[in-house]
């Protein structure tokens, strides 16, 4: 295995050149090339600032100490130090929580420079901190810290031209009252072939009872590494002045076959206990293992053997750049998701499109695992889906754990997202129920939103876990808190659900005037309750009558509140925490005159919310409601009719059409009356009955036929709706059962056009019954003909002739017409009579 093969490799896209190759795009590579968990509070968020420059936020940290509880740890990797000499060394800040501050400090892990060795009268400097990214990776357990420098240097000898990246770690143990290093990769085996390129400390973590676990993808020719001991043997093995210590105790992964080069093990680091054995397993991704395709091992927590490896689908799709492990489905066993932000889809267009893809691992039993379908796949070209995944706890307090999948590249802007996905008895729910968005515009480096997130904490301690984003791009971490649910229902209840029109048992007043009414009984009810929540919850309810008819610009509420003659009622409702509120009022039926759409239900609706003016909880947070119905709740009652006890009622409408001519004439206003008789031969009324003609082009409507007392008045009206044009004329509400009406409608003919032999036009008897609601159409046709008066006339030349002419005699043989006389002709002219 040559020295020179993994440095000049062209990396994986996620890689950025560099003077320092391969050995520093291990760690650059996590920068990419250029509606429920509704809870957390996106309205007044803690947002943590940093240095300029510093990358603020590119690792975040719940931090929990025994006097002030919980608070958060930021680290910030190209922060300049106080350290002598030092450029860019790094720092980890540690960020108390209160309501009115978000005030931070650096923590002072280190506060030497360079150190060196005296050989020879001469000072040899044998590490390198400047631009070491300390706290690249920062991780807690209790009030112990660990904090590491994955691009920390040393250099193992003085013929060694260039320095090792072995990475180092720091502990804070006891809230800062001591602090110990390790650096399980800094030994005698440097160079690429060892743990000289190990970056140790690239990922980490804790195990429950506080063994640290760290990951260093660039031993053995990137074949990576994992390194894990406990917090006691770490400290029991510092010795400041020495640089390679052992720890008594600590395991690690050994070096395997060439073919597992270039593989990044130790690239993500999580832990869960997935063999059954009661002892915490280590999960690691290996994302550029299987020829690229990517692979995630469980590691034994014990001895670090393999015991499970699962695969990445897709080439290239860095499977295992992210992992995290919870028990999502609450049956007791840890679960395993995968992040593999580069994962492609095609496009519409065929194209193979980044958006990545979280894939969700339910654990069975020991070792036992089966795919939770569908996984969860990015939306968005090129926003790195899935590159950080936070276990969130039980954020909305269902019983299932949630968890946080960040995009640091997704929005419209670029701006970083992150999405929270709710945990049920299934895996994880397919649709995110809350997005949060970076508040910052892309610049020149995108905020990188939700690259590091750290949930499952309860920090300001209102018995809701809370989420930490950080946003390094532009030195921000945000912290949102969650929110207190309230599980709340509403009923609605109209008694009886029939209202009887001739049944008028209330009284309203208008003006000095009261008048009889038919009313019923309406009432609601409020139900609430959850966990944390004050002990009265104050609701605003609103209750809306006829309010499909509101909808309708032109239609006329049918039905209003007894008390206020209005449409709507507002209340304030005050809940006691678990109990249930009803109220009671009533409604009435306004008169017969005031509408005409007796059929449709009159629809009742109740909507009700937190009130937004009462005052917020001790931590400064409202509650959010968690519907367990629809949000709007619906009801109905009827309108008593005349059709039965079905309360249905089925006309069956008949027309006949009679007119006063069958022939039209070109250039003739032609004045038509068309005599109609109506009919209801169902069993019950037509509600709403009308008589409909559609005329054709080329005639008018002129109006009611007034000449014949047989003949019914009617009210009709001229329309025109999507150039119809049409007349449609009242005839009743309810047109009752065995009605014959007969009533005439006069039009005229003018536009007449000779390309065409006939014109129609066509009536129906419709209503708004749901049953036999219409007549069958009836067409009334006219023949098109000409009638015109015409005139002849003309002259002869000559005008006159007499014959025989005097004297006249047969003198000779009659051969040719001249013979008998002269030529007569006769001129005609016929044309058209006028005036």
């Amino acid at each position: 295995m040559g020295h020179n093969r993994h440095l000049s490799e062209t990396s994986h896209d996620f890689a950025f050149s560099s003077r320092l190759g391969a050995t520093l795009r291990l760690l650059i590579a996590v920068l990419p090339t250029l509606c429920a968990a509704f809870n957390l509070d996106v309205d007044s968020p803690t947002v943590y600032s940093g240095p300029s420059g510093s990358h603020f936020g590119y690792s975040v940290e719940f931090y929990l100490t025994n006097s002030t509880g919980v608070s958060v740890l930021i680290g910030a990797p190209k922060a300049n130090t106080s350290q002598p000499n030092i450029a860019e060394g790094g720092s980890v800040f540690y960020c108390p929580w209160s309501l009115s501050q978000s005030h931070c400090s650096a923590i002072e892990f280190d506060s030497e420079g360079d150190r060196s060795f005296h050989v020879n009268n001469t000072d040899l400097q044998v590490e390198f901190k400047s631009h070491q990214w300390f706290g690249a990776t920062v991780r807690s357990h209790g009030n112990t810290i660990l904090a590491c420098a994955p691009l920390y240097y040393w250099r193992t000898t003085k013929d060694t031209p260039m320095s090792d990246a072995t990475g180092t770690c720091y502990l804070s143990i006891n809230n800062f009252t001591k602090f110990v290093e390790y650096a399980p990769c800094r030994t005698e085996r440097g160079g690429p072939a060892g743990q000289g390129y190990c970056q140790g400390g690239f990922s980490a973590d804790f195990t429950k009872n506080g063994r640290v676990v760290l990951g260093g993808p660039g031993s053995f020719f990137w074949q990576g590494q994992l390194f894990s001991a406990t917090k006691e043997e770490i400290v029991k093995a510092y010795y400041p002045s020495y640089f390679l210590l052992s720890v008594a105790g600590q395991v690690e992964t050994r070096q395997v076959q060439g073919s597992y080069d270039d593989s990044y093990l130790g690239y993500s680091v999580a832990v869960g206990e997935f063999s059954g054995d009661g002892t915490e397993d280590f999960v690691t991704g290996v994302p550029k293992g299987l020829l690229l395709f990517g692979l995630v091992s469980i590691l034994n927590g014990t001895d670090m053997k393999s015991m499970l490896n699962f695969t990445g689908e897709q080439m290239g799709s860095y499977f295992g750049y992210a992992v995290a492990a919870s028990d999502i489905n609450k049956d007791g066993l840890d679960d395993l998701l995968v992040g593999a932000p580069t994962f492609m889809v095609r496009g519409s267009d065929g194209r193979l499109e980044e958006v990545g893809r979280v894939y969700v691992y339910l654990q069975r039993g020991a070792l036992d695992f089966t795919p939770s379908p569908p996984s969860l796949t990015g939306t968005q070209i090129g926003s790195r889906f899935g590159s950080s995944i936070a276990p969130l706890g039980d954020l909305n307090q269902d019983g299932f754990n949630d968890v946080a999948v960040g995009s640091p590249f997704g929005g419209e802007d670029q701006q970083g997202l992150v999405l929270i996905y709710h945990g049920h008895a299934r895996g994880l729910k397919a649709t995110p129920s809350q997005v949060l968005a970076g508040q910052w515009a892309s610049g020149a480096l995108p905020p990188i939103f939700g690259f590091s997130m750290r949930g499952n904490k309860d920090l300001d301690r209102n018995g809701y876990p809370d989420l930490l984003v950080g946003a390094f791009g532009v030195d921000k971490a945000v912290l949102y808190r969650a929110r207190p649910i309230v599980n709340a229902s509403a009923s609605l209840l109209v008694h009886p659900s029939m209202i009887n029109p001739e049944e008028k048992s209330c009284e309203v007043s208008n003006g000095n005037e009261t008048m009889p009414v038919s009313c019923v009984n309406l009432s609601f009810c409020l139900a609430a309750g959850g966990k944390h929540l004050p002990a009265v919850l104050e609701f605003v309810v609103e209750v809306q009558l006829d309010s499909v008819k509101q909808k309708q610009r032109a239609a006329v509420r049918r039905s209003l509140f007894l008390h206020s003659q209005q449409p709507a009622l507002h209340r304030t409702l005050k809940v006691a925490n678990g109990a249930r509120v009803c109220q009671d009022t009533k409604i009435y039926l306004r008169g017969e005159k005031e509408f005409r759409d007796k059929l449709s239900s009159i629809y009742i609706s109740l909507n009700f919310s937190l009130n937004p003016g009462a005052p917020a909880d001790p931590h400064g947070l409202r509650p959010i409601i968690n519907y367990q119905g629809p949000e709007l709740i619906e009801q109905k009652a009827q309108i008593l009719l005349d059709c039965g006890e079905d309360n249905i009622c089925v006309p069956d409408l008949k027309l006949a059409v009679h007119g006063d001519r069958k022939e039209v004439y070109l250039d003739d206003d032609n004045a038509l009356t068309l005599a109609f008789n109506a009919r209801n031969e169902g069993e019950g009324g037509a509600y709403e009955a009308e008589l409909y003609v559609a005329l054709p082009p080329e005639a008018d409507y002129s109006g009611i036929a007034r000449n014949n007392e047989t003949l019914s008045q009617l009210t009709c009206s001229y329309e025109t709706e999507n150039q119809t044009r049409y007349v449609s004329c009242d005839l009743g509400n309810p047109m009752k059962s065995g009605t014959s009406l007969w009533a005439g409608l006069r039009f005229t003919v003018p536009r007449l056009r000779d390309t065409r032999r006939t014109v129609q036009f066509e009536l129906q008897v419709r209503s708004k019954n749901e049953n036999n609601s219409r007549s069958d159409i009836v067409p009334y046709k006219l023949e098109v003909a000409v009638m015109a008066e015409v005139i002849l006339q003309g002259v002869s030349r000559p005008d006159k002739v007499i014959f025989p002419p005097p004297n006249w005699k047969v003198t000779k043989k009659l051969l040719e017409e001249q013979d008998l006389g002269p030529l007569v002709q006769h001129v005609y002219e016929v044309g058209r009579q006028r005036g």
